[in-house]
């Protein structure tokens, strides 16, 4: 603002209003050469012959305008002289026409009231007509089907009916008209009673008894009765639709034929007994729609609805519906069954997902099962395996969680509401839940079979023992994680409560237990009955001088050599080398140092004992039920000298062998010096073979 100021003040600003010619042109005349000041001659010429014309523009433009408004002024006052002449005429017009009018009032005064008498007289004859028709009108509106023009007529002239009823003229006529409306009233309720009345029409006959003057609690009585009649129809329609359509056409139906009509019921209670109290009406509608959800949930089970899309197509129009019905019916319960509806639509989804996630994983271990079965000499890839089965299932899982969410839709009428969600959370984990805790049961089962069934390979056991323990440690975290995040895009903003993991975490580590003690004990066992029958079927009194290690050890070692191989797969190894200590013979000691008194004190073996998920662990348990039942057998034998001999040949062959097994030599040549000493105190002439030669005899074997 303060630039302005100064231009306006300056006094070589040559448009301001302090503009001083001597002082521009000195100034000019100092500063620019002789070509520039006549520049500016030329262009204050220029300029100044400009605003000349200009100034004779407006000069001309001004006078026009005075002298148009000059002729204005001139023709208004003429045209006002001829306005006031007008209306001057105009009120001496008026003034005529008022005197005229009150001379015609006067004259027509008389003739007035007559006109009036006579149309007073017209409208009692008319009514006259109207009463002494009436009969014949009624009849004729009811023969025709016009039931609420006879209503109409009648209470129309009731009202006179009742007042001049004991004149002998109107007598006649009030008894006629009686009997007729009587005769109608059978004909409404009959029409009630009639199950192809439609329920319109069923307001409509309710609607007329009311306006003659029928007891509302008997109307309100029986039309909930033929309503519910009409309505049994429908249920029966649709009950005979359940086997034989799907949920969309059973879905459309339902809308269409009974809710639509119940809809209709409902209203129309509402509008005729609405200043009633309605008793009956909630009991009505809440029985009526106990038997549609009944019939809905029915529809949902069959296998023809199982899809996802179909059901939400059909149960996206069934809740719209519902919401529609819940404002007219105005019952509490309504709307809670409505979501009812929907949440189990969501958990017969959800255990149709876990159990087909059940039923697929048990083929697929049907598979893995006839293919270890068969794999006769070949040793198959038991990391692959379990790679392949825990991605299956995982996959399973997943699909199934992104195959609930669809509940989720926008589009859907229930998709944004946050108890959908929630159901739909629970029931997402409730997918995972049950597929871990069906997989743990399905473990034990398999593990508690083994024992029983013996075409149960030992690797299947170890494998889904290392299945579970890897669902333990990462599997379950994985689908949580996923479940998370598939409901935060579904959903957002959805608060869910951490699941609790701990249940399913003690399911899968019970499950992996029962199958390693089982696969321990079935390598064992068998391993152990091949000793037994070994030890028990010989005559060791009578046998000859050792020449090598018996066929049953190699079978022993190979049986074990194959479950120490099969886990040395799947579960860490913690081997430990052993010193050269530990390598010592086993067959130096003298038999008096196995005595009972020194079994006693020494440490005791638990045979039977968990396995623990390493492969050392396992190999050292299953090498435990063997040579315990070993140790057992021999106490039960008498030997000679070449039984003995035999023995501690086997017992050296074992030892070579089962050394690279477990981690606990210690414990492998305590069982084995148990053997060897049971045997020497058993034996009538207990001489043992020197370490180097049954060395050679080993070797050579």
């Amino acid at each position: 603002m303060a630039e302005p100021n100064e231009n306006e003040q300056n006094p070589l600003d040559i448009d301001g209003s302090h503009f001083n010619a001597d002082l521009y042109l000195e100034r000019l005349l100092k500063c620019a050469n002789l070509r520039q000041i006549m520049d500016k001659e030329a262009e204050v010429v220029t300029q100044s012959q400009f605003l000349q014309s200009e100034m004779q523009t407006l000069v001309y433009e001004n006078y026009n305008k005075f002298i148009s408004a000059t002729e204005t002024v001139r023709k208004m006052r003429s045209d006002f002289k001829i306005m006031q002449e007008e209306m001057n005429k105009l009120s001496e017009n008026m003034n005529k026409i008022t005197s005229f009018s009150a001379q015609i009032s006067d004259s027509l005064k008389e003739s007035g009231n007559n006109v009036s008498r006579l149309c007073g007289t017209r409208q009692l004859l008319d009514k006259l007509q109207f009463l002494f028709l009436l009969p014949s009108q009624l009849n004729k509106a009811i023969e025709e089907g016009r039931y609420g023009d006879a209503v109409h007529d009648y209470t129309h002239a009731q009202r006179v009916l009742h007042k001049y009823g004991n004149q002998p003229s109107f007598r006649s006529i009030q008894t006629e008209c009686s009997e007729i409306i009587r005769e109608l009233k059978r004909t409404l309720r009959d029409r009630l009673l009639n199950p192809e009345t439609t329920a319109s029409e069923l307001a409509e006959s309710v609607g007329l008894l009311r306006q003659l003057q029928e007891p509302d609690l008997s109307l309100q009585d029986t039309f909930l009765s033929c309503s519910e009649s009409r309505l049994d129809q429908h249920l029966q329609v649709l009950s005979s639709m359940v086997e034989s359509t799907d949920i969309l056409e059973w879905v459309e139906k339902c809308n269409n034929m009974l809710l639509a009509d119940l809809g209709i019921v409902i209203s129309c209670y509402h509008d005729m007994f609405q200043e009633k109290e309605n008793t009956n009406l909630p009991d009505f509608a809440n029985k009526v729609m106990d038997q549609v959800f009944r019939l809905f949930e029915e529809v949902v089970r069959r296998p023809e609805n199982i899809g996802t899309e179909i059901l939400i197509r059909g149960l996206d129009k069934f809740f719209r519906k519902l919401q529609a019905m819940t404002e007219i019916i105005s019952s509490e319960s309504m709307s809670s069954k409505a979501i009812d509806a929907v949440t189990q639509c969501i958990q017969h989804k959800t255990t149709i997902q876990y159990q087909a996630i059940q039923s697929q994983f048990k083929e697929s271990l049907m598979k893995v099962r006839q293919s270890l079965a068969s794999k006769g000499s070949e040793n198959p890839d038991l990391k692959d395996i379990l790679n392949s089965l825990q991605v299956y299932l995982m996959q399973k899982i997943q699909a199934s969680l992104l195959d609930l969410m669809a509940f989720l839709q926008n589009n859907l009428s229930f998709g944004l509401k946050t108890w959908c969600a929630h159901a739909v959370a629970d029931n997402c984990w409730t997918v995972i839940s049950e597929s871990m805790i069906n997989l743990s049961d399905m473990v034990k089962n398999m593990a508690c079979l083994q024992g029983t069934n013996n075409n149960i390979p030992f690797e299947l056991l170890l494998i889904l023992a290392k299945l579970c323990l890897e669902l333990q440690d990462n599997g379950v975290t994985t689908l949580h994680s996923h479940l998370l995040k598939l409901l935060e895009e579904a959903a957002p903003g959805l608060v869910v409560e951490n699941k609790d993991t701990n249940s399913i975490m003690v399911h899968l580590s019970t499950a992996a237990q029962t199958a390693l003690d089982s696969e321990v004990v079935y390598i064992g066992q068998t391993a152990a009955q091949m000793l037994r029958v070994s030890v028990l079927a010989r005559d060791w009194l009578r046998a000859p001088e050792p020449r090598g290690p018996r066929a049953v050890c190699r079978r022993v070692v190979e049986t074990l050599a194959s479950a120490d191989s099969a886990a040395s797969q799947l579960f860490p190894t913690s081997i430990k080398q052993s010193s050269d200590s530990s390598r010592r013979t086993i067959w130096s000691r003298a038999p008096s140092s196995f005595s009972p008194i020194n079994r006693i004190f020494s440490e005791r073996i638990e045979v039977f004992s968990p396995a623990g998920a390493d492969r050392a662990a396992l190999s050292n348990g299953a090498l435990k039920v063997a040579l315990k039942a070993l140790v057992e057998c021999v106490r039960l034998r008498t030997f000679g000298r070449h039984g003995l001999q035999q023995l501690q040949v086997d017992i050296h062959y074992l030892q070579q062998r089962l050394s690279c097994m477990g981690n606990d030599e210690r414990l492998l040549n305590a069982l084995l010096e148990d053997a060897l000493a049971s045997a020497q105190l058993r034996c009538v002439d207990p001489q043992l073979m020197e370490p180097s030669i049954v060395d050679i005899i080993c070797e050579r074997g």
